[in-house]
């Protein structure tokens, strides 16, 4: 075919702009703030003042491409100053800096008309289970996290004199090379609809540590989907501003609007923040919704009012998955630690931990059944603390700065010297009540206790660990009580049969004290509980002398068995004497042998699990949780002097509400069918002293073994409101209300002898009000409340109904 000259004019002319568009231009650039110089996430970029452009991702980084030369940049973000950059005679990767502005949304509260932003709220709403992940039948994923501690570096960079002192040039210098600490973990997460889960951790790598517990810190921090009803950061749960009834609670404000030109799709930038007049846990921050399916593309939140003792702000960044569903791909999580300081002559810093994932090899809707999962939601590989170099490459966003480098080699030398795996195993003794030393796991709980009985006393108890034998477990402890002037004694030995099972036969002697009348299950000291502290308050106590076998092991999936054989001699140290009505005081004993064979669970529904190398430690559950034993008492075998049968019970549930508080109930019931001394029976359950430490589950204003019972039922309920009640800038005392009840009866009652007690068939009723978190002082906040009797068993004396009381409570860290 011939072309005349005619033609090809007319073909380049037809031609020509789709030749020209055929060429793209891009720029890559970083954003940051121009005072702490720390990366800022989704900030809007517009090319050449068209209305089009991208967003930052989580490390400040953005691409932009455009068919026309790129001229001019603008950079948008909510809190900050709009930059235009000229991008002429500037290299990449640019670096952004973009400067806070004062932006003051307290005073706006109500728009006339309608507000533009509650359309896309509600949109979002709507839409929220189309959208969320973990509404999918099943998806995997690959993560990999870093976090590092430092100092606060916007007060460490600007010191407030003009001459800093030889302390803060030290410390800037030291934050300049270096962290406080480094952590790396790449896993590997399943999940199956509606809510089984499964992460393994294939490597993990902690400044100064070789094997530490906390290798799933990253990810117990936020949850990883942001529509929820309720939001968790740290262990705290929040109202997610996209759920039911939100814009009732939230003002929301239009901000901003960016255009996608290739996809035709529009994101809005939503900053949101709880109404002046509430008072709820409420978040503060930006959402940025894309027309796609009414999506959340990128959040930025915060609780809205400053907590106790650490800061957290988490980012959450989203893409199309096989561009048919919405992803995380990458999650921030910035802490501050209000209680941790970094000291410098005159000077002290917070200290601010950085955390991040990264999501890759993302799969929706594989093949998973339900065999795969397990009771397991954290598993550490053994070996992933020993993974070499070659392989943290593959996973790695950048690869490690020189400063990333130097903090693990410095940190690593001083973990070295000062043994920094002795303070890891500080945490796994928090969980498990063992602090494990070379080839012994010294028990915590055998150190000192105190009560009415003993005074004080101090012991020392040890089990041989995995270093001895991975199966066989052998120990014991000593100890002796000043008042009473004895010494208290034990060992047992074990041998696990199988580890994924919990399968372990064991045999133990005790001869030691208990509480009579008390009630204990198979695991009440396997760790710390605040009901235990009700033992420092025990009055009446019998002095015992066990021999049992057990076995324990893991039934269905969220039960934990334990069947018991043995036998017990107890002896009454405080006057009582068990008989027949009618008989003689010479027929009559303190002393008493029983023969039992018992068995009990502990149930926990979809109760989740950390397993590592040395620990199996609880996640908890969102259900109720239930402890059940029988004892069957044999007579005439082994020396048995009665025969019984004993059924004892216990639920308990905690959950939060919206916008009413955490509730909290526990039912106790209890039951013996034939006569036995009261050391096997059930005192009642108080703890009252005038004024004391506060016991949970437990009767403040009864006194301790006021009443005797072979057959009862409790209900113990607290209602703690946290901050909904009052907020202020500094003091936040956090009240909680609370109403215990109980019923017993004494079916027997002519057998006891040398003791005064009542019975409680006309019910037991006490009420009482808490103020927590009064004083911060460390490791523990301190309150105080008041219980009051009322009911039948008032007393006739007004005040001999109150009981005042101290409260202390753990912080809420991680």
């Amino acid at each position: 075919m011939r072309i005349t000259f005619r033609k090809l004019i007319f073909l380049t002319a037809f031609f020509f702009p789709y030749l020209t568009s055929s060429q793209t231009y891009n720029l890559a650039g970083k954003v940051i703030d121009s005072a702490t110089r720390q990366p800022l996430a989704f900030v809007n970029v517009v090319v050449n003042d068209s209305r089009s452009g991208t967003v930052t991702d989580i490390d400040g980084k953005f691409r932009v491409s455009n068919n026309q030369p790129i001229s001019i940049l603008i950079f948008s973000y909510v809190g900050y100053k709009t930059l235009a950059f000229p991008v002429t005679g500037y290299s990449e990767p640019l670096l952004i800096r973009l400067t806070p502005g004062i932006i003051d949304l307290a005073a706006v509260e109500i728009f006339p008309g309608i507000n533009p932003a509650h359309r896309i709220i509600l949109n979002a709403i709507d839409n929220r289970d189309r959208n969320d992940p973990e509404k999918m039948q099943s998806f995997s994923y690959t993560s990999y996290d870093k976090m590092y501690f430092t100092a606060d570096v916007d007060t460490i960079s600007k010191p407030d004199t003009l001459r800093p002192d030889s302390g803060f040039i030290k410390t800037q210098k030291f934050f300049r090379e270096k962290n406080l600490f480094l952590m790396e973990t790449v896993s590997e997460r399943k999940f199956l609809y509606p809510d089984r889960n499964y992460e393994k951790v294939v490597a993990s790598r902690v400044s100064g540590f070789k094997d530490p517990m906390f290798v799933f810190l990253i990810s117990q921090m936020q949850s990883t989907s942001f529509y929820k009803e309720l939001i968790k950061i740290s262990d705290k749960n929040y109202v997610n501003p996209i759920s039911r009834g939100s814009i009732n609670k939230y003002f929301f404000d239009l901000a901003d609007t960016l255009f996608h030109e290739n996809s035709r799709d529009t994101t809005y930038v939503i900053s949101y923040r709880p109404y002046k007049s509430t008072n709820f846990d409420g978040l503060k921050g930006l959402l940025y919704i894309n027309t796609n399916g009414w999506a959340i593309e990128n959040v930025i939140a915060e609780p809205a009012r400053e907590e106790r003792g650490i800061g957290m702000k988490i980012q959450q960044m989203y893409e199309l998955a096989d561009n048919s569903h919405w992803f995380p791909v990458q999650l921030n999580t910035d802490i501050i630690l209000n209680f941790v300081g970094v000291n410098a002559d005159s000077s002290s810093y917070h200290v601010v931990g950085i955390g991040k994932s990264y999501i890759r090899d993302i799969l929706l809707n594989p093949d998973l059944i339900k065999r795969q999962f397990s009771s397991i939601e954290v598993d550490v590989d053994p070996i992933a603390f020993k993974q070499p170099e070659t392989f943290w490459k593959d996973y790695r966003i950048d690869s490690l700065s020189v400063r990333d480098k130097e903090t693990y080699r410095y940190i690593d030398s001083i973990g070295d010297a000062m043994e920094f795996d002795r303070i890891a195993k500080t945490i796994e003794t928090l969980m498990t009540n063992k602090i494990p030393y070379k080839f012994l796991d010294i028990d915590v709980n055998k150190f000192f206790r105190y009560n009415d009985v003993e005074g004080f006393y101090f012991g020392l108890g040890a089990h041989t660990n995995q270093q001895v034998s991975r199966h066989i477990k052998f120990g014991g402890y000593w100890g002796y009580a000043f008042r009473d002037k004895t010494a208290k004694y034990g060992g047992d030995i074990s041998w696990l049969v199988s580890r994924n099972r919990e399968l372990e036969f064991g045999i133990r002697y005790i001869n030691d004290v208990a509480e009579s009348g008390g009630t204990r299950f198979f695991d009440d000291y396997r760790k710390f509980r605040y009901e235990n502290l009700r033992d420092f308050l025990v009055m009446k106590m019998d002095r015992m002398e066990v021999k049992e076998a057990t076995v324990e092991f893991r039934a269905l999936q969220y039960m934990k068995m334990c069947l018991s054989f043995g036998t017990a001699y107890k002896k009454s140290g405080y006057g009582y004497y068990y008989g027949i009505a009618g008989e003689s005081l010479v027929n009559m004993t303190n002393q008493f042998n029983f023969t039992q064979l018992s068995i009990g669970f502990r149930y926990a529904y979809k109760e989740k699990f950390l397993k590592s190398t040395r620990a199996r430690v609880s996640l908890g559950t969102d259900y109720p949780i239930i402890w059940f034993n029988y004892t069957r008492g044999l007579k005439d075998l082994f020396g048995g002097e009665f025969a019984y049968d004993r059924f004892d019970l216990k639920i308990q549930k905690s959950f939060y509400i919206r916008y009413i508080g955490k509730p909290s109930v526990q039912i106790s019931a209890g039951l013996v069918n034939t006569p036995v001394p009261c050391s096997d029976l059930y005192s009642g359950n108080g703890s009252y002293q005038a004024f004391t430490i506060f016991a949970p589950n437990s009767f403040a204003t009864m006194h301790l073994n006021e009443f005797l019972s072979d057959r009862y039922i409790a209900l113990y309920f607290t209602h703690d409101f946290g901050k909904l009640l009052y907020r202020g800038n500094h003091f936040n005392p956090e009240p909680a209300f609370a109403f215990n009840m109980g019923f017993g009866w004494l079916k027997y009652p002519g057998h006891h002898y040398g003791i005064d007690y009542k019975t409680m068939e006309d019910g037991y009723f006490e009420t009482g009000l808490l103020i927590n978190h009064l004083l911060d002082v460390g490791l523990f906040s301190v309150g105080l409340g008041t219980f009051y009797r009322l009911g039948p068993y008032t007393l006739s004396r007004t005040i001999d109904n109150f009981a005042f009381k101290v409260t202390l409570q753990l912080p809420e860290l991680f």
